[in-house]
């Protein structure tokens, strides 16, 4: 029950926390002065904000929806990103600000389940091994 209630909260946060994380990352093309280093961090700046996106949500839906994380992630990350491609208005026509548009709309979508997959596949060490009752005393 636990899980249907925080669906939404966690999907709003998630989108909340992209669209944060895209504002945040603006000044990383104004870090280069030539025009092809400019665009590639306008590309990196997208992308960083997806997968940092997607890094800070992974834990709390892998351990909330346990063995459906991933179908969850997937759809949290597919909503997010279908709400986030409806709000969008492209300024402009020309084929780079499209692209860089893409990108971070294919890095938001894919970005959360992929880490929630990499996190279910770590395993534990099993490092805590307790003392017997044997020979203990």
């Amino acid at each position: 029950m636990l899980q249907v209630v925080l669906y939404m909260p966690l999907l709003y946060g998630y989108w909340h926390a992209h669209s944060r994380l895209a504002l945040w990352v603006q000044w990383l093309p104004d870090l280069f002065s030539s025009r092809p280093f400019q665009l590639s961090g306008l590309l990196a700046a997208s992308a960083l904000c997806g997968l940092l996106a997607g890094i800070a949500f992974s834990v709390p839906v892998a351990l909330l929806y346990r063995q459906y994380a991933v179908l969850a992630a997937a759809s949290i990350s597919l909503i997010g990103a279908a709400f986030d491609l409806y709000l969008m208005s492209v300024p402009s026509s020309r084929a780079f600000t499209v692209a860089a548009l893409v990108i971070d709309l294919l890095v938001f979508a894919v970005a959360l389940p992929a880490i929630v997959l990499v996190f279910r596949r770590l395993r534990p060490n099993n490092s805590f091994k307790p003392t017997p009752l044997r020979g203990a005393a």
